[in-house]
């Protein structure tokens, strides 16, 4: 591998990293504030899905020498406020759905950003890329039925 792709591959394995994280902290919060057992269930399967791709990241990362890294507080505070207020003044499960799609949105949009903007990723790298955007827009239709 070359040292540009390796450093490629890190920079992009580090953001799935850390987006997985942080949807992991973010359905672990609304999950317990939901009422819908079947959105639990749903929810469930994804918290399982970013936790199989923060693994697959981890792997390739530690495959290139590095350690994964999570997102630091001040990058997870917007994020949390914005939870956070909106759960107060909408604590449907309609509106968990929402804020869950707005995420699964915004990975998407980052992880096509990245495959447009970053040459040369490693095969190992555009597969996990390739996986998590089929999840992220398979996650987006599984919420619309909660909306």
């Amino acid at each position: 591998m070359q040292n540009n792709a390796n450093t490629n591959d890190e920079k992009v394995l580090t953001d799935i990293y850390k987006t997985c994280k942080m949807g992991l902290e973010s359905i672990a919060k609304l999950m317990p504030q939901t009422q819908n057992e079947q959105m639990k269930r749903t929810m469930g399967e994804h918290l399982k899905e970013y936790q199989t791709f923060a693994a697959r990241a981890s792997q390739c990362l530690a495959e290139t020498g590095k350690a994964p890294e999570d997102a630091g507080f001040w990058e997870k505070i917007p994020a949390e406020v914005g939870m956070a207020v909106s759960r107060m003044m909408d604590s449907s499960d309609s509106k968990t759905a929402q804020m869950m799609i707005n995420g699964y949105v915004m990975g998407v949009t980052e992880l096509k950003k990245q495959q447009s903007d970053v040459a040369g990723l490693s095969e190992p790298v555009v597969t996990l890329v390739s996986d998590m955007l089929s999840f992220q827009l398979q996650a987006i239709n599984d919420m619309k039925q909660y909306l």
